[in-house]
């Protein structure tokens, strides 16, 4: 990459490749549209202006091989636009490959690579359709690479607009500044939220405090949910009101100068990781001003420290919360992706395959919405692949010939749900079994024993595959367990319902964010533990008379269900005093559809936590999902809820 001498021509450029990729994914998404909808010359014209604009743009910063690409696919949506030529599948599929490989270019720009794109006879495959001419030439998709060509961002600087000696004129700039005042897009949202912090060091075990600690984990996802449906018409009603005094006064301060910021990346982590420390010093002071109450003496003194305390509480929930909101991006995004995959592949596999999408305005950590690309992708292709049916065997099933995934998002609490659902041929457990035990991941025993929901599970085990053979879509017995793995990574899971000949569902829960999280700390002999509250479904005190052995199992009976349990003491091998469990509660936690009984000594109350990673040494302890520094600055362990109920 060329290091840009001059710090203003360096942001410009920068806006340009970050205007592209925002063209080219507006580009791909109005192209799934404009398939059935042919006759939109409104969404022509708004795929005719994203390639202009890229052409443009491209020409002035001297790429002349994406400039030149650009003008082609823009002259056949000219005559488009002109009714001269007819939307068909074959213009479809040119100007999706002319858009695959303009991203490709740009890739290549951002990397400083010297590669040569292939474009193979796209260009000639333009000139015959928008010479409205048949066509049966195949588009070329092979990418070749070699380093012959030196199309980086060393030919901006060598490019005709530049001045001799490399450096840019004043009237050069304000040339680029004026291609690219548009440039920006909105990043902040600024909604303020009210955390409702809970802090507590005082160890409560009988019936009434723990009473008190369920009816907080209830509050607690109830204000959740309200916040949500608070933000949610707020953010409503911001849309469909416009801003009448901006509108009568085009001059008012709000409509001066630009209204957003492209912030870097790196600096929006640090700010997320300093206001992580200040959430721990937030909750250091206020233990702190707890311990004093009953030692000052002049209680006005120790009033004013309460008031200010209580200002600090506040102020560090708003920072956090707006910082946490500067990270969050709609999923919408990543669905775009989908629509691609699915049209890809149901010209490939021979189906016709719908596409459902919902929930696209619901938001979620720009890391986890990163991490979350490659198992979505697999995900939708294994429904693709997998699930929808044949169109003859659908029709021969008393089904539409059309098969129909649908690809949705919503927020419960302050998780995220995304499912992906098909009417298909569904999961068989007798087959999954079979298969199972013939690549000899199990025993025959051990696949009799299994639940119909279990046998569903099936599917994440390491080289378990149906597939009769090996294809470019599936076959090779890496997949839907590289999936689970990269969920859980992000401290969530996914289930799975299926009904024979119906269909089925995968549901994945995911956490809002992975910085902080309100835990339920407890004491397990001498030490102490956090446990993500979002997984805390009830805490109980045992009633001995309540736990029995069943196959071996030490279960609990609470009300009408019956729970296993797991002392964690043996669990994670600490100095045990007394086994009895006398005096001791239970708290009952679930992942999914599972859920277990954590045996603990004494409950500490709840506490707003940073998740710390433990290092790369350390990093693997099954059981333990990350570290955090307490009130009082100890150091304690978080629990992998997900981990414990596997093992």
């Amino acid at each position: 990459m060329i290091d840009f001498s001059d710090p203003e021509l360096r942001e410009l450029f920068e806006s340009f490749l970050v205007e592209s990729d925002e063209l080219l994914d507006n580009i791909s998404q109005d192209l799934m549209i404009i398939e059935n909808q042919p006759q939109d010359i409104d969404l022509i014209n708004k795929i005719f202006r994203g390639f202009h604009t890229i052409k443009g743009t491209s020409s002035f910063m001297g790429l002349d091989n994406v400039s030149g690409l650009t003008h082609e696919a823009e002259e056949l949506l000219n005559k488009l636009r002109k009714s001269e030529l007819i939307f068909t599948g074959d213009i479809g599929d040119a100007l999706l490959r002319v858009h695959d490989i303009i991203r490709e270019m740009i890739e290549n720009i951002k990397s400083g690579s010297d590669e040569i794109v292939d474009i193979g006879n796209i260009k000639e495959v333009i000139i015959t359709l928008r010479n409205d001419k048949p066509t049966a030439v195949i588009i070329e998709t092979q990418n070749q690479s070699t380093n012959n060509n030196k199309n980086s961002l060393n030919t901006v600087l060598d490019g005709e607009f530049a001045s001799g000696d490399g450096d840019f004129t004043d009237e050069e700039l304000d040339m680029l500044q004026a291609a690219f005042a548009d440039m920006n897009s909105q990043f902040v949202d600024d909604i303020k939220e009210k955390d409702d912090n809970s802090n507590g060091s005082n160890i409560v075990n009988n019936d009434e405090d723990i009473d008190k600690i369920n009816s907080e984990i209830q509050v607690n996802k109830a204000e959740e949910n309200k916040k949500i449906v608070s933000i949610a018409d707020t953010q409503l009603q911001t849309k469909q009101q416009p801003n009448l005094a901006n509108a009568q006064n085009p001059n008012s301060a709000q409509n001066v100068g630009n209204e957003s910021l492209r912030i870097d990346v790196s600096r929006l982590e640090t700010l997320m990781n300093l206001s992580g420390e200040l959430v721990l010093s937030r909750n250091r002071l206020i233990q702190l001003g707890n311990s004093l109450e009953n030692k000052v003496e002049d209680k006005e003194v120790y009033n004013h420290l309460v008031e200010a305390l209580t200002q600090i509480d506040f102020v560090t929930s708003e920072i956090q919360t707006a910082v946490m909101k500067m990270r969050m991006v709609p999923v919408g995004k990543l669905f775009q992706k989908a629509q691609r995959i699915v049209r890809d592949l149901s010209k490939e596999l021979g189906k016709n395959i719908n596409l459902i999408l919902k929930g696209e305005d619901t938001e979620i950590d720009k890391n986890i919405v990163e991490e979350l690309n490659d198992p979505l992708v697999h995900m939708i292709r294994n429904s693709c692949d997998h699930g929808v049916e044949s169109p003859d065997k659908r029709e021969l099933n008393g089904k539409s010939a059309n098969g129909t995934i649908t690809l949705a998002a919503a927020q419960h609490g302050n998780h995220i749900v995304i499912s992906i659902t098909d009417d298909g041929a569904g999961l068989d457990a007798n087959k999954l079994k079979a298969k199972a035990v013939e690549k000899g991941l199990m025993t025959q025993l051990e696949a009799d024993a299994l639940t119909e929901a279990e046998a569903y599970k099936i599917i994440f085990l390491p080289g378990f595959s149906t597939a009769a053979k090996v294809t470019g879509v599936s076959g090779r017995g890496v997949g839907m367990d590289v999936v689970r793995t990269n969920i859980e990574k992000l401290r969530g899971f996914i289930d799975i319902e299926s009904e024979l000949g119906k269909g089925s569902s995968f549901s994945i829960k995911l956490p809002l964010t992975l910085a902080i999280i309100k835990g339920l700390l407890i004491k397990v002999e001498n030490e102490i533990y956090a446990i993500p509250l979002s997984s805390v479904e009830e805490v109980v005190s045992i009633d001995t008379k309540s736990v029995k052995t069943l196959n071996n199992r030490e279960v609990i009976k609470i009300r009408d269900n019956v729970y296993p349990i797991i002392r964690l003491n043996q669990t994670l091998n600490c100095a045990t005093k007394s086994e009895s469990l006398e005096n001791k509660n239970v708290v009952l936690v679930a992942v999914g559809y599972d859920k277990i009984g954590l045996v603990v000594d004494n409950l500490l109350g709840q506490e707003e936590i940073v998740i710390k990673s433990m290092g790369p040494f350390m990093g693997n302890i099954k059981g333990l999902a990350g570290a955090t520094i307490t009130g009082d600055g100890k150091v304690i362990m978080i629990l992998d809820i997900d981990t414990l109920i596997k093992n």
